[in-house]
């Protein structure tokens, strides 16, 4: 088992849904190494995952299910877009996944409130958790695709570029969607008091 994540069981889990953009199956000079992958993204991944909705109960699971995906699809990875966005397509699906289990399950449940992990410093801990707090209500109200690109361009800071090849949409939506998510935490910011968005 690794230090920092889950152990790897490559007997499960299969590749389902994830972005079919790998091509050929050639692989590339650029290929990134796998155990330098996990460990540079592993931490991307959880906080992804976590803003995605898959529950804490869950996400073992899902983190596992990530880097199989990772390391089977790999030597195919060419290099069309940083492993990162490319890595970060694949938690998207693999969190939609786990969403749809969960409304078969009879409804999903809400963002876990003690994410993100706090540190020991109270005055920290009460801050994060205000703050969390206050976008995990947000990230509620949102349907699956704006929630997705809200994490992807305002958590983890990737452009509308990245965004689009990472979920293989058109840059076109990925602009529609982050223009209609600055509108709705507008609104949710006049709506909680807070006064208005930059």
């Amino acid at each position: 088992m690794r230090e920092n994540g889950p152990a790897l069981d490559e007997s499960q889990h299969p590749d389902e849904g994830l972005p079919s953009r790998l091509g050929s199956g050639r692989p590339s000079c650029a290929q990134p190494d796998f155990d330098a992958l996990y460990e540079d993204q592993f931490a991307v991944v959880w906080r992804m995952l976590r803003a995605l909705g898959v529950q804490a109960d869950s996400l073992d699971d899902a983190l596992q299910d990530v880097f199989l995906a990772v390391h089977r699809q790999l030597p195919s990875f060419e290099a069309r877009s940083s492993a990162k966005t490319w890595l970060c397509g694949i938690a998207c699906n693999i969190a939609s996944n786990y969403r749809r289990r969960e409304r078969r399950k009879g409804g999903l449940l809400p963002l876990d409130p003690a994410f993100p992990e706090l540190g020991p410093d109270p005055h920290d801990k009460l801050e994060q958790t205000r703050a969390w707090d206050f976008i995990r209500h947000f990230l509620e109200g949102l349907d699956e695709g704006k929630r997705t690109v809200y994490v992807l361009s305002r958590l983890e800071g990737l452009s509308a570029q990245e965004i689009a090849a990472a979920l293989e949409i058109p840059a076109n939506t990925v602009y529609s969607r982050i223009h209609a998510v600055e509108a709705a935490f507008k609104a949710f910011l006049l709506a909680q008091g807070q006064g208005v968005y930059p």
